[in-house]
């Protein structure tokens, strides 16, 4: 019994250094529920589906250590194959974050086992690599420093941005051709060939360069990132100004009519054209009916701010909000939905000449566990998407085209979503978000 599960490490050795390497790298995204368990039994399982593989690979080719090219690499791309299984199980990330993660430990991983093989030239180490002592030091110390160095630089906010193509292609390429070295180097030494310590040497370099590049991209994609969230706060804040511009002008105007209505009031003897004053003074004053009252008070915020400037432009604003099912979510967020969505709405109405096309309809309301905003609205001419999103139709594209993006990520945010409908110039905006009174 011992000697089979001894050799059953033996042959899984790949698989188990790679999954460790899996797990440092799954540690600062988004883990799953019962990530530990989770971890433990995709161990497990990798033990159990190499158990039978390598049985019927080793009946191929005699022995591991005297197995052909075209098995190795067999072996290396099923090992990595695994792990990108064990990312997705572990982890609540995409695919291509999983192949990413995958990559990233497999590069971890063959640095370490390149390392562990130079020294066991120098030394002379006659143990074999499952139980030496210096193999398990080697793989702890090299595997922490990675954890540190890479695993934990990559990651932004529980995912990984790979949203540049060339970088996941450029390291699952000089991940293959590591691999391919380290296949050539492993007949190379059955030869006795002098050439193997450089193949290692050269494939652990490939490694490093590769994941220090990646470090050093990720670094500036996040000053990226905060340039262009700078840029946008920027945008925003002078947006907030022209709106809070637009609002005091209104109100001035508004108290500058009642001025002198009151003053004609005085002056009118004849009952008629008093009432006629009387009921265009009640005109004037309906723009205080724009204060709204939900039961949220950011929601209230917004929505009052927002319909004042419908009033300013001829535009009806109807809401039917409960706003106590908002209590969960953080008054930012609830802005940034809301705020986003209404401005678009605004914008995409503000051009028709309709009085009837000039509304906006906006309900919130708690349904089966679920908080459900949505927005109508009308438009004109024709929307382009990418993707579920419209592309913006504003010249300047660079600051304008976030909002949607913004109101996306923050339903995400809340295991929500976003859906969008345009269909016979009616823009209908819907956001999902499971309700967490907790």
């Amino acid at each position: 019994m011992k000697a089979l599960l001894a050799q059953m490490l033996l042959a899984a050795d790949l698989p188990l250094e790679l999954l460790s390497a899996a797990v440092l790298f799954c540690l600062p995204l988004r883990r799953r529920k019962w990530f530990p368990l989770r971890a433990a039994a995709g161990i497990v399982l990798s033990l159990l589906c190499f158990w039978p593989l390598m049985s019927f690979m080793s009946r191929l080719s005699p022995g591991l250590q005297e197995t052909t090219l075209p098995l190795v690499l067999v072996y290396s791309f099923l090992s990595f194959g695994l792990a990108v299984a064990f990312a997705v199980f572990c982890c609540d990330i995409t695919p291509w974050e999983a192949v990413y993660c995958a990559t990233c430990a497999y590069l971890t991983q063959h640095f370490t086992y390149c390392l562990y093989r130079i020294f066991h030239l120098e030394w002379e180490i006659t143990q074999p690599r499952g139980n030496s002592l210096l193999a398990v030091l080697l793989y702890a110390a090299v595997y922490a420093g990675a954890y540190f160095l890479f695993a934990r630089q990559l990651s932004r906010d529980g995912r990984y941005n790979i949203r540049v193509p060339h970088s996941l292609g450029t390291m699952v390429s000089a991940l293959s051709i590591a691999l391919v070295l380290s296949a050539v180097a492993q007949q190379l030494a059955q030869a006795g060939g002098p050439l193997y310590p450089v193949c290692l040497l050269y494939a652990m370099f490939c490694c490093f360069y590769v994941l220090w590049g990646q470090v050093g991209q990720q670094k500036r994609l996040n000053l990226q990132h905060e340039l262009d969230v700078q840029q946008q706060l920027w945008h925003k804040s002078r947006e907030q100004y022209q709106l809070s511009a637009e609002n005091v002008d209104l109100i001035n105007r508004k108290c500058h009519d009642l001025k002198h209505q009151i003053a004609a009031l005085r002056c009118i003897s004849d009952r008629a054209q008093r009432e006629e004053s009387i009921q265009a003074l009640e005109q004037s004053v309906m723009i205080y009916d724009s204060v709204v009252k939900t039961g949220n008070d950011i929601l209230d915020t917004v929505l009052t701010e927002k319909s004042l400037l419908c009033e300013s432009r001829g535009i009806t604003l109807t809401c039917v909000a409960d706003g106590d099912c908002l209590g969960f979510m953080d008054g930012v967020d609830i802005y940034t939905i809301f705020g986003n969505a209404l401005d678009n709405a605004i914008e995409s109405v503000t051009p028709l000449d309709d009085p009837e096309q000039r509304t906006i309809a906006v309900s919130v309301f708690s349904r089966a566990g679920l908080v459900l905003f949505q927005m109508e609205n009308y438009y004109q001419g024709a929307l382009n998407f990418d993707g579920d999103l419209p592309v913006t139709r504003k010249a300047d594209k660079g600051y304008h085209g976030f909002g949607l993006k913004s109101i996306r990520a923050t339903a995400e945010k809340y295991g929500g979503f976003l859906t969008i409908q345009a269909e016979d110039g009616i823009f209908l905006l819907r956001v999902t978000i499971p309700r967490n009174d907790s």
